[in-house]
């Protein structure tokens, strides 16, 4: 899959292993930069249920987004989206939070 990312902020966090760290702590920064490789290397959603991540699709108004457990209350919020001119799935990086 390809990343994108909702916002320009959250493209530099999660591309700099640096800021990430500075942002989100060592233990939270390690599990993201694991999920972020599991997206990249997976070809559909399918692939991510098998793997080592749990991936949980959301419901409500979230609904159409994917979570990923970063640590006990972080998590990676994602949106697949198929764009037209490809047949790659691109994955939009949609938010980290604390939620609790």
């Amino acid at each position: 899959m390809q990343l994108d990312y909702a916002t320009r902020d959250l493209e530099r966090v999660c591309t700099d292993a640096r800021r990430m760290q500075t942002t989100y702590g060592a233990n939270v920064a390690k599990k993201l930069k694991l999920r972020l490789a599991e997206l990249t290397y997976v070809d559909e959603i399918a692939d991510l249920l098998a793997g080592p991540g749990r991936w949980e699709e959301l419901t409500g108004d979230r609904a159409g987004q994917w979570s990923a457990r970063l640590t006990a209350n972080w998590r990676l919020i994602v949106q697949p989206e198929q764009r037209e001119q490809r047949d790659v799935i691109t994955m939009i990086i949609v938010e980290i939070v604390d939620y609790h």
